[in-house]
């Protein structure tokens, strides 16, 4: 059996840096791990922009395969990483996988040098490339996969896991992991630092949103409550986990299995302190259901409305219903959860009483707080496809290794840049500076002592101009 070492690249910004656990690759660790392969996971955000530690563990470690586990945003420090593997180590097999290789594989492999691609989900495609190169076997008909072969490169249709694979899989490797290093980050709860794990109790989503990589596949696919329920307790009772952050695509889509879930976290754990960050789709809950979410220990949770206008809401594809949603967010602040919510101002061929409109939505909702970003058209997403005649009419150069979440330069909406910059500063300015919602925000923030670190972040989006190094 093989040494196997799965990297996981960082976001370049040493000014603040959000980090959640590497959960695809402590599932495939997991896998191999069974499959009786030794397995190391590093995570970049240990190093520093040097990686002298990436560097020592490969130099004692020797690993037979590394992976590399990749979002777009971490492409700059990947070339870096690449550079230093076929440096010290010009043998070793590295496998891509993970959103951007799923979406890029021929940019994986042509322009940073990757030997595979793994597409899709990599827990039972993994195991067998790993075993087909040990045995010399051709590894160009694996499903899931992408290699060169003679000079040409071949790409297999992705693989995606069915339900019953997905509840057969055993719990991620939670002991590869210094769980003192993510305790000791600024997480994407954005209620400051202290012990967590993350939680996937799901995979998938059926909508079809234009901005969205779709990272677990286009199709929802989920846990039953009692595989999430025993991996809670088993955090619970074996590493003495209490907080948990959910981050599924879409948690509460099925709703009788996330009144389940929360019961039985409710009745069987009762100290959990549960959070939700990664935006709950809040028009397939209802207002009564906020009530169950306190009661099972939820602390925080975020709602992706993305725009009160219901124009582009069709045209971005998640048609979310904005009346809904927004009696839903009353209940939730109702219930005592500290609630937030994800919007963006700047599709395209949105207009600026449009963009004005959104804003006014977060402005008049009862909302702790609120993030408002200007899209960013990733390669991969329909969004790029839509934004592509903007780009290519104002010129403007688009370098993937400098792409972010946080971008304020490109202008792909109906807007003049002047119209876009104030929609946008205005909404943080409008947003944080009133009062009552300060006072809101101080008497009901999970962690009041993290209050400053996030002040000064919201102050430093809302600057004209920005230092580069805080990557915002």
């Amino acid at each position: 059996m093989s040494r196997v070492l799965l990297i996981k690249p960082r976001f370049l910004s040493p000014g603040i840096q959000v980090i959640a656990h590497p959960m695809g690759l402590m599932y495939i660790a997991s896998v191999l791990k069974k499959s009786g392969h030794e397995m190391k996971i590093h995570d970049c955000a240990a190093d520093d922009r040097h990686l002298d530690l990436l560097k020592r563990t490969i130099k004692e470690w020797q690993p037979d395969f590394i992976g590399l586990s990749i979002i777009i945003t971490e492409l700059e420090q990947t070339k870096v990483i690449m550079s230093m593997i076929r440096e010290m180590m010009p043998d070793v097999p590295v496998t891509f996988g993970g959103p951007w290789p799923s979406a890029n594989p021929e940019a994986s492999i042509r322009t940073f040098g990757a030997d595979f691609v793994v597409i899709g989900e990599g827990e039972p495609v993994f195991p067998e490339l790993i075993e087909a190169i040990e045995k010399g076997l051709p590894v160009d008909s694996i499903p899931g996969t992408a290699s060169m072969v003679n000079g040409h490169l071949k790409i297999n249709s992705g693989h995606y896991l069915t339900e019953s694979e997905l509840n057969a899989l055993p719990f991620p490797a939670w002991e590869l992991l210094d769980h003192n290093l993510y305790a000791k980050k600024m997480s994407h709860a954005a209620v400051g630092r202290r012990k967590y794990m993350t939680i996937i109790t799901s995979r998938g989503c059926p909508f079809k949103c234009a901005y969205c990589h779709q990272t677990m596949g286009k199709f929802f696919r989920k846990r039953t409550a009692e595989s999430v329920l025993k991996e809670m307790e088993t955090l619970r009772l074996k590493y003495g986990f209490r907080e948990f952050e959910i981050v599924d695509d879409c948690f509460n889509l099925d709703r009788e299995r996330t009144r389940a879930i929360l019961t039985g976290i409710k009745d069987r754990i009762g100290d959990a302190r549960l959070h939700f960050p990664n935006g709950l789709r809040a028009d397939v809950l209802e207002p009564e259901d906020m009530v169950l979410f306190k009661q099972a220990g939820t602390v925080s949770a975020i709602f992706a409305i993305e725009t009160s206008s219901q124009r582009l809401q069709k045209m971005i594809h998640k048609n979310l219903d904005i009346e809904k949603a927004s009696r839903v967010i009353n209940a939730s602040v109702k219930a005592g959860i500290y609630t937030s919510g994800f919007f963006m101002v700047g599709f395209p061929t949105e207009t600026y009483e449009e963009g004005s409109a959104t804003v006014e939505f977060a402005l008049s909702s009862s909302l702790h707080r609120a993030f408002f970003c200007i899209p960013t058209p990733f390669e991969g997403t329909e969004l790029a496809d839509m934004a592509r005649e903007v780009i290519q009419r104002k010129h403007y150069t688009i370098d993937p290794l400098r792409m972010t979440y946080f971008n304020r330069d490109l202008n792909i909406s109906a807007m003049s840049d002047r119209d876009l910059q104030k929609n946008f500063r205005r909404a943080y300015i409008r947003f944080y500076l009133n009062p009552k919602r300060i006072l809101q925000i101080i008497i009901h923030h999970p962690n009041i002592l993290s209050l400053p670190f996030y002040a000064v972040v919201t102050l430093l989006k809302i600057l004209p101009k920005r230092p580069r190094w805080l990557g915002l």
